[in-house]
């Protein structure tokens, strides 16, 4: 299930991010960013796991993207913000 969602300011580092969560071997899917996790109103997101998120987020850094926030899906539909501690 891709129930943790990290968002990104723009296509480019969502794909950079997407292309190294791949090769790290970790599920993920590159989407627009929901309107609830993009308070700007545009950005990107790379859903996953979330028991794959704390990986993720390494991953992500050694490539160089930007995480702007970290979020989770909740059951009912909506997104509730996490920290980067997940």
């Amino acid at each position: 299930m891709h129930d943790l969602y990290l968002t990104v300011r723009s296509v480019t580092p969502a794909q950079k991010g997407w292309d190294a969560l791949l090769r790290a071997g970790l599920d993920c899917r590159m989407l627009r960013a929901p309107r609830q996790t993009a308070p700007k109103g545009c950005g990107y997101a790379l859903a996953l796991a979330v028991r794959d998120g704390a990986a993720a987020l390494r991953v992500l850094d050694r490539a160089g993207v930007r995480v702007e926030g970290v979020w989770r899906r909740l059951p009912e539909g909506g997104f509730e913000r996490s920290g980067m501690g997940l």
